[in-house]
């Protein structure tokens, strides 16, 4: 069965990345068949929501009631915001009841966010920002770090979450020569990782490790995962990296950890409140680096691009029959 239309559901005008007045304009091209429905709102969703067999973005609960013939939701992002309860949100229980496939972009944003993670490693290993602040300071000081410099060749890095952006990370990290664990619930082996851990595992594991690589989606079990239960397992050379989501970290708990020496540094892009507020205790602390959520930097029109080109191949997946690309379990949001 081919598709008879495709929506795009409201905010239409939104940030980077997120051209759907774009995609709209592509689609509409590229399959001149489909009937392309573009929503400003909310009530014109609940007014047609009836008819609509696929889309681009969130629908609230009262419409997905009416989606009776929603077939196929693809969601813009990788993950799912999560509500003040941290129980639910974009996956709330009428959409993961609803028999409606979800997909996600998942695996575009691969390349560029490696990179900035080895910025960190790289930055961070060899104690750089303790360099950094005796070069403001005019001191040439060759004992200015605070922590013995980690060599990659002899770390453990450990990635939670070896999904795209963390392979592209152990497969960096592999240039080096270091060791690579992985944690994550869906794979019990992946090239580049010398081993697979389940997520229970975590806490047992990290005091073994070198630098802690933080990738994964905020879900309500992800949600604070790295507090001052993990880090003061850690070693006191250990460096913290979040590339992930802001809420699965405890700020106030990294800081503590590293202010106390539980452990020498972070580098993070995301932060549990954005933006990080002035008074945030976070910009003062030694040891860390802080970029404000521009990892992907840069990277506008080539990751607009593969984010249209997911849902134009899907399109044609879904008119072939075939299974779609980037399937989502909606019970575990990704």
């Amino acid at each position: 069965m081919k598709l008879k239309n495709f929506a795009f559901f409201p905010p239409l005008d939104e940030p980077k990345h997120h051209s759907k007045r774009d995609f709209i304009e592509r689609m509409k091209v590229d399959f001149p068949q489909i009937d392309i429905l573009a929503f400003n709102n909310e009530t014109e969703v609940l007014e047609k929501i009836e008819i609509v067999e696929a889309g681009y973005g969130w629908i609230e609960p009262k419409a997905i009631q009416k989606a009776q013939k929603l077939k196929w939701l693809a969601n813009p992002d990788s993950g799912g915001f999560v509500n003040e309860s941290a129980k639910d949100g974009w996956f709330y229980q009428q959409l993961i009841e609803h028999p409606v496939l979800v997909t996600n972009p998942r695996g575009i944003y691969s390349d560029f966010i490696g990179q900035h993670v080895m910025a960190y490693i790289l930055t961070l290993s060899n104690r750089l920002p303790d360099y950094i602040e005796a070069q403001r300071n005019r001191l040439w000081h060759p004992e200015a770090r605070r922590h013995k410099a980690l060599h990659l060749r002899e770390s453990k890095v450990m990635i939670v979450g070896a999904g795209g952006i963390g392979q592209e990370v152990a497969r960096l990290c592999k240039g080096f020569n270091a060791h690579v664990l992985g944690v994550d619930p869906k794979f019990k082996s992946l090239e580049n990782f010398d081993q697979i851990l389940y997520p229970s595992e975590l806490k047992k594991s990290v005091g073994e490790i070198d630098i802690l690589v933080a990738t994964v989606m905020h879900t309500p079990e992800t949600h604070n995962l790295f507090n001052i239960d993990i880090f003061k397992k850690m070693k006191q050379t250990s460096i913290f990296i979040n590339i992930g989501r802001g809420k699965t970290t405890v700020l106030d708990d990294l800081i503590y950890a590293i202010e106390t020496n539980l452990i020498s540094g972070a580098g993070l892009d995301v932060y549990e409140e954005e933006p990080l507020p002035k008074n945030h205790k976070l910009w003062t602390t030694r040891g860390v680096i802080m970029t404000p959520h521009v990892a992907l930097m840069d990277s506008d029109q080539e990751i607009t691009n593969r984010r249209y080109q997911i849902i134009k191949m899907n399109i044609e997946r879904y008119n072939r029959g075939e299974e779609l690309h980037n399937l989502v379990n909606k019970n575990k949001w990704y």
